[in-house]
């Protein structure tokens, strides 16, 4: 069955169990993934990177979907690392039901609004949403992080930007 990311991640933090979530890029890799936490009875997030939108679009999209609705386990479709607002829309309109929007590289207040933007619109569509507060170094998707540059997430920096923006889940350096 196809659901939100919070409606798996919330029955995760009160049964005290973690979730597995996937990046998927084609249909054997996303019948792997859902077949697999069938056999296992486990809810899944089933990630798709703007690389993997490019590359299976909305096609892909609708493979997830398609095998989400005959699972037999709770199944999001999940934007991983979405580096904007108007991607987020798009994967919105896709029919992703969780998405995440990665503005960590801008400075805490423009962080905060650009992920406000995106809660707001997702949250209007009963999408939920994951950010990310904190930059590792390296490479990820379409982001890359000198070690110069990265730093770990402040708890108490934390509270302040959950707050303010109203994020689902928030993804820590």
């Amino acid at each position: 069955m196809l659901v939100t990311g919070n409606d798996i991640l919330i029955a995760a933090r009160a049964g005290k169990y973690g979730v597995g979530s996937f990046n998927t890029n084609n249909m054997e890799i996303t019948e792997a993934i859902i077949h697999t936490a069938e056999r296992l009875r486990s809810p899944v997030m089933v990630q798709m990177s703007e690389g993997a939108i490019k590359y299976g679009g909305q096609d892909l999209a609708n493979i997830v979907k398609d095998l989400a609705s005959r699972a037999t386990v709770p199944v999001a479709l999940h934007l991983d690392h979405g580096s904007s607002y108007a991607n987020a829309l798009n994967a919105i309109r896709m029919g992703f039901t969780s998405v995440m929007i990665d503005a960590s590289h801008h400075p805490f207040e423009g962080n905060v609004a650009e992920t406000r933007r995106v809660v707001e619109a997702a949250h209007a569509m009963g999408i939920s949403v994951e950010s990310e507060l904190g930059r590792l170094g390296g490479i990820e998707e379409h982001i890359e992080v000198d070690e110069k540059d990265a730093f770990l997430t402040d708890p108490e920096e934390a509270v302040r930007f959950v707050e303010a923006t109203g994020t689902d889940y928030l993804a820590i350096a």
